[in-house]
């Protein structure tokens, strides 16, 4: 984000469901289709790094939802279980 700002450049924001066949530390990768989404580009004149963050990551939790949902739906249902 920083970058981008003294740069002058946008950012474009990406998501993924990889993890769906090639899961977080492990060896073994499996056969699948992996979804992408590029997102519109942002500008990032007069933000600040951390809004850039922000706005970079609603829109790809947004997006991770909508190609996604299932993973978010186990999540939402493990979360709710747990005791505060």
């Amino acid at each position: 984000a920083r970058f981008a700002i003294a740069t002058g450049a946008p950012v474009v924001p990406i998501a993924h469901n990889a993890g769906r066949v090639w899961p977080r530390n492990s060896f073994l990768k499996y056969a699948g289709i992996v979804t992408v989404s590029i997102g519109k580009p942002i500008d990032t004149t007069g933000l600040t790094p951390d809004e850039v963050n922000t706005r970079v990551e609603t829109w790809i939790e947004a997006e991770m939802r909508r190609i996604d949902p299932t993973a978010y739906r186990a999540a939402e249902s493990t979360s709710a279980a747990a005791p505060i």
